[in-house]
């Protein structure tokens, strides 16, 4: 097979192993979900046309290897049948990930609608290069969103209300980061130490550590591998229903101003965070 059709089947899902005589298949789940129903139409084409098991991928898509050149045209058909979909590859906008912040303890945001619905809208859109959105639920950063193009992270930001506290100290003996102390019989509370976990207002029994803003904070340019760099986080809390229109605005800038092949980094590095910054906060 030749150099142009690899790449046209890599485009489709469809990658061309180490041995070069086989394929392996990705196969997309979307926010890293799957109904069962759809999970057993995966295990019926690993068993018929791979070698009847299945990997995942690091962005939680679904891989079956040893697939034979010429049963992917029938795969396609079966893919089609199944309602299933493959592909994640190319300079596009790779399959979204997010942690399990919906269901977790620590989740401050519902992380997998939010994947769901960006995902919807926003899953193998075209772009100057690969690009990668990551998205948690809260300070933890389980996902790594601070290593995606663009990365999402839940927050809850205190407020101490210093005439309803006690100076029990719950506060600050669930605080990992440092950002409460209790000197000499009285809280105080850091904010710039805070991390934005929410734990002191959920410890809290006398209504002293309350809410003082809650959203989503937002990396930008983060990247992994060979040449890694860590996101810029942006100056403000986000609110969920700013976030599509965030993003678009986002990728709009980078479609526009990026070369082919540029990553989201390297074109921040290029023009400039503050220059960046100063466009995207335009009417917000």
């Amino acid at each position: 097979m030749n150099k142009k059709k690899i790449a046209e089947l890599k485009l489709q899902g469809f990658i061309n192993q180490r041995d070069t005589r086989y394929f392996s298949l990705r196969i997309i789940a979307e926010a890293g979900n799957m109904s069962s129903g759809k999970m057993e139409n995966v295990l019926k084409l690993a068993n018929k046309y791979g070698r009847g098991y299945i990997g995942f991928t690091t962005r939680l898509g679904i891989e079956i290897p040893w697939i034979k050149e010429e049963d992917i045209e029938s795969v396609k058909k079966d893919l089609e049948t199944f309602g299933l979909r493959a592909g994640g590859t190319g300079k596009k906008i790779r399959p979204l990930v997010a942690c399990k912040g919906t269901v977790c303890t620590h989740g401050l945001v519902d992380t997998q609608q939010l994947c769901s619905k960006l995902h919807e809208k926003y899953f193998a859109y075209n772009l100057p290069a690969k690009f990668k959105i990551g998205i948690v639920g809260c300070p933890n950063n389980c996902a790594k969103a601070s290593l995606n193009d663009l990365g999402f992270m839940g927050q809850r930001l205190p407020r101490l209300e210093k005439n309803n506290c006690k100076a029990c100290g719950l506060c600050a003996s669930v605080c990992k980061a440092g950002a409460i102390e209790k000197i000499d019989k009285v809280v105080e509370l850091h904010s710039e130490k805070c991390l934005g976990c929410g734990k002191c207002i959920s410890a809290c029994k006398f209504n002293a550590m309350v809410t003082d803003k809650e959203g989503v904070a937002i990396f930008i340019g983060g990247k992994f591998g060979r040449k890694y760099r860590l996101g810029d986080r942006l100056d403000i809390i986000f609110s969920l229903e700013q976030l599509d229109g965030l993003t678009q605005k986002i990728l709009d800038y980078y479609s526009e101003n990026a070369a082919t092949g540029e990553r989201f980094a390297d074109m921040i590095d290029r023009i400039g965070l503050e220059k960046v910054k100063e466009v995207l906060y335009i009417n917000l």
